[in-house]
């Protein structure tokens, strides 16, 4: 596209009716001259653009000491059409500027540095496809567009010398762990590098590059370092520990077998002290122990249901004896009631005893005291009882 036309000078037109205004642009705010010329009467004669309609207009801003044509209608003996109208396309062009501009020192303060960098390249994509007037006013409005975006890659520049100088410092620490002599404090070391690289941001494509790869280096030799420790010394002494928990396992399947609870209790209580010391197994160690605890779970599974069922039998029997309690207490209180001390209810009492003694056991403590209760209720009927016949012997 063509730059505007640029003059030195007002156009006169050769008019000497020809009337000048200024006044000041709404959008650029420079100075907008009017120049109203070539108005004829009916007799051709040149008179004011004030008594007839049919004069030209030429608008031309004014901008450090040039005046820039951006509106030319011609006169009506000239033809009257329009040769040039810029007005609203340098008006749309200045506000887009303008609107850079903000965005531009918007994004100056920012951060977030690589987002930012690619938004500014596409502020600049924008800015190059505006057209350009050749109106030194754009240079102005450029120099406010570059001077946040110059600040935004100065501290970008300073942020990537601090961020070299950083990952070089992560580099010479990650170098330093190859002299590390507790290996396992050393990985966490390398990780808690590791993750502070991938924290520290860019100190720039190239740089980055270089630095990572020197980074990586040093991370995988010392790993090939720990590999190569972890072959002359771990991986014997988790061989040897897995060819020991193998053989507890199989001791594990015998045990889970044993009938005698105490025997089998004792040898798991032994089979866990073993295999606490036995050490770790590798990535085998899991594996391992789910087979040797399943084997131990099959035991104590079995133990306690042999042991519900033990205790079910308790728990009925002293239902049962507690039962035969409440009856001979039933028997006493109505014996007491009616002083009748039948035959029948006599030989209920001797019968309840003889019945205690079949059911079985119902554990030490319950039945010591169910058998108490019973031999009160027993002794103070048959002694109620002997005194009863004695009296009505005598009677």
């Amino acid at each position: 596209m063509k730059n505007m036309k640029k003059l030195r000078e007002l156009p006169d037109f050769r008019d000497p009716e020809a009337i000048v205004e200024e006044k000041e642009d709404s959008v650029t705010h420079l100075p907008l001259i009017e120049i109203r010329y070539g108005a004829r009467d009916e007799d051709g004669q040149q008179v004011s653009p004030e008594a007839k309609d049919n004069y030209g207009v030429w608008m031309g801003l004014l901008d450090e000491n040039n005046y820039y044509e951006i509106y030319h209608k011609r006169a009506s003996y000239e033809g009257g059409e329009i040769v040039v109208d810029e007005i609203e396309e340098v008006h749309t062009n200045i506000n887009k500027r303008n609107e850079l501009v903000n965005k531009s020192t918007e994004l100056s303060t920012s951060t977030s540095w690589g987002e930012t960098a690619h938004a500014y390249k596409e502020l600049m994509d924008e800015w190059k496809a505006l057209r350009n007037f050749n109106l030194p006013y754009q240079q102005k409005i450029w120099e406010f567009f570059k001077a946040p975006m110059d600040d935004f890659y100065a501290a970008l520049e300073e942020n990537h010398e601090n961020v070299k100088a950083k990952k070089e410092e992560l580099v010479a620490k990650a170098q330093a762990m190859l002299e590390a002599e507790n290996l396992d404090q050393a990985t966490q070391a390398i990780k808690d590098l590791q993750k502070e690289w991938k924290e520290a941001g860019s100190a720039g494509h190239e740089t980055d590059e270089a630095l990572w790869k020197s980074f990586r280096e040093a991370c995988d030799a010392f790993f090939d370092k720990k590999h190569e420790l972890w072959a002359q010394t771990v991986l014997p002494a988790q061989e040897e520990a897995k060819a020991k928990k193998e053989a507890l396992v199989e001791e594990a399947i015998q045990a889970a077998n044993l009938e005698n609870f105490k025997e089998g209790t004792a040898a798991f209580k032994s089979l866990m002290a073993r295999w606490k010391e036995a050490g770790y197994a590798g990535k085998d160690d899991q594996k391992l122990w789910d087979e040797f605890n399943t084997h131990q779970q099959y035991f104590y599974n079995k133990k306690k249901a042999y042991y519900d069922q033990i205790n079910q039998e308790l728990d009925a029997h002293y239902e049962a004896k507690k039962a035969l309690v409440n009856e001979a207490k039933s028997i006493l209180d109505k014996a007491e009631y009616d002083h009748d001390f039948s035959y029948e209810r006599t030989n209920r009492m001797k019968e309840i005893n003889k019945e205690w003694k079949t059911i079985g056991a119902a554990g030490r403590e319950r039945e010591q005291a169910l058998w108490h209760k019973l031999r009160e209720v027993m002794d103070r009927y048959f002694e109620i009882a002997r005194e009863y016949h004695l009296l009505r012997n005598i009677g």
